[in-house]
């Protein structure tokens, strides 16, 4: 196998008119080039990368062949597309079990995209060991460059698991070694910015994450990583919208959705329609709130996201509440089992704000007791919603009459802000 990689990269190479040292340049040298085509060292799989790029081909084409026990890393190539396409779960398994036949430094890459796919895949538990056994791998090797990258695998655990201060150290660490040359990848150095600005903006820093927004916006114009491009959307919507600027928030939502439908991604195009449907409804756009969870709701059943459908849930309770509350509580409340059957924070808590608000003028204890619980469960699980809590639950019982009270939950929500 390594003889006739060597011999398709000297085809290749010969045909393309370049020289060992011009397809070695910058990462590798001509002596290297010169091993690897006559059949005397193995490629790494980084190494194959640079190589097909440089070429233009595809890596699996300088391999050859189909997928087998004999060529691992077709394999950890076709693991990392699938990782590239967001099918975690095909790439977990052929992952879990390419333990044999890699080199230490390709053994290294397996263990990134490995844990990659367990936080695609929402399985954030599997992903720390994994992580944490490819960092001392990283360590043992004086891999700078893999370990700036682990660092950034680590921050995704970290984001979805809602420690952004975690996260957000990490990414920054990130970034100073793309500006140091540590990584010299544009596309990664855009993402760690996207990555950032999304983690800002769920800890509310609105200057900060507009300031890493427009960073991005200049990187991104080096390629064309449109994915990433419409999480920044999707991103600046939602900060748009904790600033007030719900227009704003509408327009690169919109443009967020554009691009995730083009791309084919359904989940993320469910994921964005349930975030339109809440601007649309806080505009006073209920007809258009409703069309956009009816389409989400759709795409989520069909992608199989019990976690998305049960934000969509909890959305379509949230609309039908501003036209009929009584008939919203049930809804709610209908939200609240699924999303606890599925085992989706997030869902939980934004029911019981809205059972919370729809009970308190003729049940105050009930209503009090489910804001309680949507505090204590936040606390445990997603202390980025303490100061929605604590807003709502203030208005609520202003509403009611209750100044007094409504001053020390106020109180309460802005200390989640400082803490």
């Amino acid at each position: 196998m390594v003889a006739d990689v060597g011999a398709r990269i000297r085809s290749l190479r010969t045909a393309k008119g370049l020289t060992q040292a011009q397809l070695a340049d910058p990462l590798y040298t001509k002596a290297y080039i010169s091993m690897l085509e006559s059949g005397r060292t193995r490629a790494s799989m980084k190494a194959l990368e640079h190589i097909a790029a440089a070429l233009g081909v595809k890596p699996s084409d300088l391999l050859g062949g189909s997928a087998g026990a004999t060529t691992p890393q077709y394999e950890l190539i076709e693991a990392q597309s699938l990782v590239q396409q967001g099918k975690f779960t095909e790439a977990a398994t052929i992952l879990e079990r390419l333990e044999d036949g890699l080199s230490a430094v390709d053994q290294l890459m397996r263990l990134r995209y490995l844990a990659i796919a367990y936080n695609g895949m929402g399985q954030t538990k599997q992903a720390f060991p994994v992580i944490e056994r490819a960092q001392r791998m990283a360590d043992l090797l004086e891999n700078q460059e893999e370990s700036v990258r682990l660092k950034a695998v680590l921050a995704s655990a970290y984001a979805r698991t809602y420690a952004y201060e975690d996260a957000t150290r990490l990414l920054r660490e990130c970034i100073v070694a793309c500006e140091n040359g540590v990584v010299k990848d544009p596309a990664f150095h855009f993402r760690r910015l996207v990555d950032l600005a999304l983690a800002l903006t769920n800890m509310r820093q609105a200057r900060q994450a507009l300031t890493t927004y427009e960073r991005a916006i200049e990187l991104s114009e080096q390629f064309g990583d449109r994915t990433s491009l419409a999480g920044l959307y999707a991103g600046m919507a939602k900060n748009y919208q904790n600033d007030g600027d719900l227009e704003a928030a509408i327009l690169y939502n919109q443009k967020s959705l554009q691009l995730y439908d083009e791309l084919g991604l359904l989940d993320q195009v469910a994921c964005t329609l349930d975030n339109a449907a809440m601007l649309y409804a806080e505009y006073g756009n209920r007809e258009r709130a409703s069309e956009c969870l009816k389409r989400a709701s759709v795409l989520a059943q069909q992608t199989k996201r019990d976690g998305t459908l049960a934000s969509i849930r909890a959305s379509e309770a949230e609309v039908l509440a501003k036209s009929d509350p009584d008939a919203a509580i049930g809804a709610a409340q209908d939200a609240l089992k699924f999303a606890r059957k599925v085992e989706q924070p997030d869902a939980q808590v934004r029911a019981l704000i809205l059972i919370g608000e729809l009970r308190m003028a003729a049940n105050p204890t009930a209503a009090k007791r489910s804001f309680q619980e949507a505090s204590q469960l936040a606390e445990e699980r997603v202390p980025h919603l303490l100061r929605t809590i604590f807003d709502r639950w203030s208005r609520a019982v202003e509403a009611r009459g209750d100044s007094d009270e409504a001053l020390r939950l106020a109180r309460r929500a802005l200390e989640t802000v400082r803490t």
